[in-house]
C-alpha cells in the first residue's frame, strides 16, 4: 500500500490540550516531506469524528489518521470498519491502549514514517448491538447514546474491549475536568471510590450458547487494557473470536480488589474468573448495569457482541 491522500481527524479536548493544533500542523507538513497530501479536521463535539471520516471517505482519502485518544478512534472505525482505507493511529490521549497494543511510536517523526511505510494489518472488530428492540441494519453501526432525551442508536464497533459492569460504572463516575487535567489519575480515584460505594449488579452472559453469572465481565478483541491491567491476556486484534473474562459475583468488594489485583499481576486466572474464547456473546439483566467499549459508555444491558473478522486495515510499525 503507498498512500497519497489522508486525512488528519484530531479531538482538540483529548488527554491534556495543549501544542494539539501546532503538532497537526506540523504532522502536515513531516507527511508532505514523505509524498503525503493531507487535509486536517478537528472534533467539535461527541460522534464527531465519525462524521468528519466518512467525509474523508467521500473524498477518497487512502488513509484516515486518529490522533487522540482510545475514544477518537472508536468513533472513526465507526466509518471505516468493512472499508478499504486504512486507519493509523496516532497517540494523543489519555490512556492510547490501542496505539500501545500495536506498538505505535509516540514521537510526531516516528508516526510519520511509520504512516509513509504503508505496512498494513487486516484486524476484527467488535460490535455491540442494544438488544431493546432498536431496529438497524447489523454492522451499520452508531452511537448508543446514554444521555437523556437522546435516541439510543442499535450498535457500535469496538476496537479493544467492551467492559460490563464494574469498568462501565468505573468510567461513567469519571470526572471528566479531572481527566482533561490529570489523565489516568481521575480513573483511578473513580476506582478507589468504587471500592467503598460499589455493589455489584449481576447479569447473565452468554458465550457461544454457555450461560454465567456475573457481575464483571470484558469481551476483549486485543489484549490491552488501561492502567497497566491484563485483563484478556491472550486476546489478539487479528483473531476471528474474543476472548471473555468473566468474574462470578463475590461476597464483598474486597474479593473485587484481589481478583484486579491478578489483572494487575498479568496473571487474572484466578478462582471465581473464567476466561472463554468466543464469538458471539449475549448480556442481560433485570438491573441494567453499564456497558462501555473502548472506555467510552454506549449505553445499558441488554446487548450483545458479535465478532467481524477482517474488518479493518490498520498501519502499523
Amino acid at each position: 500500500m503507498n498512500p497519497k491522500r489522508a486525512t488528519i481527524i484530531y479531538n482538540p479536548m483529548s488527554g491534556r490540550p495543549g501544542r494539539r493544533a501546532e503538532n497537526v500542523r506540523e504532522m502536515a507538513g513531516l507527511l508532505l516531506q514523505r509524498g503525503i497530501e493531507s487535509d486536517t479536521r478537528a472534533t467539535t463535539g461527541p460522534d464527531d469524528a465519525a462524521r468528519l471520516a466518512k467525509e474523508a471517505l467521500e473524498r477518497e482519502a487512502d488513509i484516515v489518521v486518529g490522533y487522540g485518544g482510545d475514544g477518537t478512534i472508536n468513533e472513526v472505525i465507526q466509518e471505516l470498519a468493512r472499508k478499504d482505507a486504512a486507519l493509523a493511529v496516532w497517540p494523543g490521549g489519555t490512556s492510547n491502549v490501542v496505539a500501545r497494543d500495536l506498538g505505535v511510536p509516540f514521537g510526531l517523526a516516528q508516526v510519520a514514517d511509520m504512516i509513509a511505510a504503508g505496512k498494513t494489518r487486516r484486524i476484527s472488530l467488535g460490535l455491540a448491538r442494544s438488544n431493546d428492540g432498536a431496529t438497524g441494519r447489523q454492522g451499520d453501526a452508531a452511537t448508543l447514546d446514554p444521555s437523556p432525551g437522546r435516541p439510543v442508536s442499535p450498535s457500535r464497533y469496538f476496537v479493544m474491549m467492551a467492559g460490563i459492569g464494574l469498568d462501565a460504572s468505573i468510567a461513567r463516575a469519571v470526572n471528566r475536568k479531572l481527566k482533561r487535567r490529570t489523565g489516568e489519575f481521575a480513573y483511578w480515584l473513580s476506582g478507589v471510590r468504587h471500592f467503598f460505594v460499589w455493589r455489584g449488579e449481576p447479569f447473565t452472559i452468554e458465550v457461544d450458547g454457555r450461560c454465567y453469572e456475573s457481575t464483571f465481565a470484558l469481551v476483549g478483541n486485543g489484549k490491552g487494557y488501561g492502567g497497566g491491567f491484563m485483563i484478556t491476556p491472550n486476546a489478539r486484534l487479528e483473531d476471528p473470536w474474543f476472548e471473555v473474562y468473566i468474574l462470578a459475583p463475590q461476597r464483598n468488594n474486597l474479593a473485587y480488589l484481589r481478583a484486579l489485583r491478578a489483572c494487575m499481576s498479568g496473571n487474572p486466572d484466578v478462582p471465581g474468573v473464567l476466561l472463554i474464547k468466543g464469538e458471539h456473546v449475549v448480556a442481560d439483566s433485570a438491573v441494567e448495569p453499564w456497558v462501555e467499549a473502548d472506555g467510552e459508555i454506549i449505553g445499558p444491558l441488554p446487548m450483545t457482541f458479535d465478532i467481524v473478522p477482517d474488518s479493518l486495515s490498520i498501519i502499523v510499525p
